[in-house]
């Protein structure tokens, strides 16, 4: 325990964390890491000297960011049975939207404006996300040859799994539907998306449950 007047010890996972949330909510320029030490109740030098400058904490809060991400997800996808490429597809596509769900500060952060192309390029390289993508793309490859979908691209998926679940990020939004819906049931609501998803993807019935 840290004695009278000292600054607490914070674990460098509960820093990242934070300072994700910091970086998404202000945006690289406006984030301030005087802030988040205060925030955090530890001295203004404290976080510089554990991570660096302004730049190596963003990077090192994307990749922690990104790493949980990506262990949600894998572990999302392997909830679903064994299956075929199509039963793979269905099962990414819902796992994408579960953990989009739960980590809606990473979308935040990579859509800021203060972010140039080049460093995105840096930080999915970095983080393990590029493999992610490709094997994504691998996968709607080979069903799009083997006739059973029709040709989607990367980015119509990306978006189009954001804005399914946008009820889940805009949740005062979403509230003006419930006298005619009820309130939304976020299980609910990402199964209903995940068949829509594949009825506008898939040729003819299966839809890879």
């Amino acid at each position: 325990m840290p004695g009278p007047g000292r600054p607490p010890i914070v674990s460098d996972d509960v820093i990242l964390q934070q300072a994700l949330a910091a970086f998404a909510a202000s945006g690289f320029d406006a984030m301030s890491v005087r802030a988040l030490n205060a925030q955090l109740g530890l001295s203004h030098e404290t976080i510089s000297k554990r991570f660096g400058p302004k730049r190596d904490l963003f990077r090192a809060a994307v990749r922690y960011g990104v790493g949980r991400f990506i262990t949600d997800l894998d572990a999302e996808i392997e909830l679903a049975p064994p299956g075929d490429d199509l039963a793979r597809l269905r099962s990414t596509i819902r796992g994408f939207m579960v953990t989009t769900s739960h980590h809606s500060a990473l979308g935040e952060l990579l859509n800021n404006e203060g972010i140039d192309d080049d460093e995105r390029a840096v930080l999915i390289g970095e983080t393990g996300l590029g493999e992610r993508l490709s094997e994504v793309v691998g996968l709607l490859h080979r069903l799009h040859a083997a006739g059973v979908i029709r040709q989607t691209r990367l980015r119509e998926l990306w978006f189009l799994l954001q804005g399914a679940v946008g009820a889940l990020h805009h949740q005062s939004l979403s509230r003006m539907f419930d006298p005619f819906d009820g309130p939304v049931d976020p299980v609910e609501l990402i199964a209903r998306q995940t068949d829509a998803v594949m009825r506008t993807m898939v040729i003819g019935d299966d839809l890879g449950r």
